[in-house]
C-alpha cells in the first residue's frame, strides 16, 4: 500500500479516537462518578486513569472500531458502550484477585452469575454491575460467557508467575493465551461474533500484544517479581527472531480471513502499530546485551533506566515509524 493509505488509515483511527473522547465526555466520565457517588468510594487515581485514557479509550477506538472495519461496518453506540464499560470490568476485575483477594468461587459467581452476588467492597460491587449489564445486552451471550471463562482461568494461572520455577514453557503457554482471551473477550461484546478462523488470527494478535505489554512492563514486572518470558530471557536475539516469526504468522492468519482484501490489509496495518513498537524495544534490549558481553541479562540488578524504552524520543519514534510501515508486509 501506498504512503497516501498509511495516512488515509491514521486519519481515520485519529477521527474514531477522538469520537470515543467525546463519548467518554458524555458517558463514561459521568458513569465513573455515579457508581463512586453510589457505592460511597472511589476509584484510585491510577486504576481511573487506565481506564479514561487506555481501556476506556485505547481498546475501543482503535482495536473494537478495527474488528467492525474488517467486516466492512463501523462500531454502532451500542457495541461502544459495552466495550468501553468492559474496559471499567477489566481492572476492577483485577482488584477482585490482588486487592479484595476473593476466593474463585466468588470471582465465578460474580462472572457467571452476579445477580446472586451480595457485594460488600467497592471494587465487587462495580464488577457485579458491569457484568450483570453485559450479560444482559451482548447479542452473542453464550460466546462472551465462554471468553469470560477462558479471561478468568488463565487470570488464575498467572498466578503462578509469581514463582522463579516456572518453566519456560508454562510461561509461553500462559502469556500467550493471556493475550489471546483478552483481545477475543472484547470481540464477542460487538454485534458479530467472532468465528473459528477469526479467533485463530486473534489468538496471534493478543499473544503479541501481550508480549508486547509485557517488554514495556519490564520495570514493573521485575519490581513486583512477576517472571515473565521478557525478564527471564536468556538471548534477546533468539527472542527477536522467535517474536518477527510470530508476526509473519499473524499477518498470514489475518491476510487468510474471508473478507475484503482491502479491509485486511487495513487490519493489518493497524495490529501492527503495536507489535513495531515492541520492535523497537527489542531492538534496545539486543544493544544492551551485546554491550553486557552477550550474557543474560539480570534485570533484578540493574537500574529503572535501563529498563525503560523512551518512546517519545526523536530516533526511536524514527524507528517505530519504520516498523509501522514494513511489518505489514511480513509474510
Amino acid at each position: 500500500m501506498s504512503l497516501l493509505t498509511y495516512i488515509s488509515i491514521g486519519r481515520r483511527v485519529y477521527k474514531e479516537i477522538n469520537t470515543q473522547k467525546k463519548f467518554n465526555q458524555n458517558f463514561l466520565l459521568p458513569y465513573l462518578d455515579e457508581l463512586e457517588q453510589k457505592y460511597q468510594s472511589k476509584f484510585e487515581p491510577e486504576q481511573r486513569g487506565k481506564i479514561l485514557h487506555y481501556y476506556g479509550l485505547f481498546i475501543t477506538s482503535f482495536l473494537c472500531s478495527s474488528y467492525k472495519r474488517l467486516y466492512g461496518l463501523a462500531l454502532t453506540e451500542g457495541e461502544r458502550k459495552r466495550a468501553t464499560l468492559f474496559g471499567v470490568l477489566t481492572p476492577v476485575g483485577d482488584d477482585l484477585f490482588d486487592v479484595d483477594k476473593l476466593s474463585i468461587d466468588d470471582i465465578r459467581t460474580i462472572t457467571f452469575t452476579p445477580e446472586k452476588y451480595q457485594a460488600v467492597t467497592f471494587s465487587c460491587s462495580v464488577a457485579k454491575e458491569i457484568q450483570t449489564f453485559l450479560i444482559n445486552e451482548v447479542p452473542f451471550k453464550k460466546e462472551y460467557l465462554e471468553a469470560s471463562k477462558n479471561v478468568l482461568d488463565i487470570q488464575v494461572e498467572t498466578i503462578k508467575q509469581t514463582k522463579p520455577t516456572l518453566s519456560r514453557g508454562e510461561t509461553e503457554r500462559i502469556t500467550y493465551t493471556k493475550g489471546a482471551v483478552s483481545v477475543i473477550i472484547y470481540h464477542q461484546c460487538l454485534d458479530v461474533v467472532a468465528n473459528q478462523q477469526m479467533l485463530g488470527a486473534l489468538f496471534y494478535v493478543g499473544s503479541l500484544y501481550q508480549l508486547g505489554n509485557d517488554i514495556f512492563d519490564l520495570y514493573k514486572d521485575v519490581r513486583d517479581n512477576i517472571y515473565t518470558l521478557v525478564n527471564t530471557c536468556g538471548d534477546f536475539i533468539e527472542f527477536r527472531k522467535t517474536f518477527v516469526e510470530r508476526v509473519k504468522a499473524q499477518n498470514r492468519r489475518i491476510m487468510a480471513l474471508p473478507y475484503k482484501h482491502r479491509h485486511k490489509k487495513e487490519f493489518c496495518i493497524i495490529i501492527n502499530t503495536i507489535n513495531a513498537r515492541s520492535l523497537v524495544a527489542l531492538d534496545q534490549f539486543v544493544r544492551l546485551q551485546k554491550k553486557m558481553g552477550g550474557k543474560k541479562i539480570d534485570w533484578w540488578k540493574l537500574e529503572r533506566k535501563d529498563m525503560i524504552v523512551d518512546m517519545e524520543k526523536k530516533i526511536n519514534m524514527l524507528r517505530w515509524f519504520n516498523y509501522a510501515l514494513a511489518v505489514p508486509k511480513w509474510k
